[in-house]
């Protein structure tokens, strides 16, 4: 994880905006097939653990990382969130 911080502010925000990409067309995906937001990230949150499982990421390492991912953005100030 501290590897993110060897790149550059350039090179880190394209790559959030990157990510974020993924959550924005979970949002997208939702309102287009009808189904409900919580669904959708449900669903989203599944194929992310897929991913962790594939690469073998134990599951006490993986709920850490999930653990540290909440605290970061409960962190931030209400403003900094996206609405939609």
């Amino acid at each position: 994880m501290n590897d993110f911080k060897n790149l550059s502010k350039q090179r880190q925000t394209l790559l959030k905006i990157k990510i974020d990409g993924y959550l924005e067309a979970t949002v997208l995906a939702a309102r287009a097939n009808n189904i409900g937001l919580s669904e959708a990230v449900f669903l989203a949150m599944q194929g992310l653990v897929r991913g962790l499982v594939a690469n073998s990421i134990e599951k006490k390492r993986a709920e850490a990382l999930f653990e540290a991912a909440l605290q970061s953005v409960s962190s931030e100030t209400p403003s900094q969130f996206t609405r939609h």
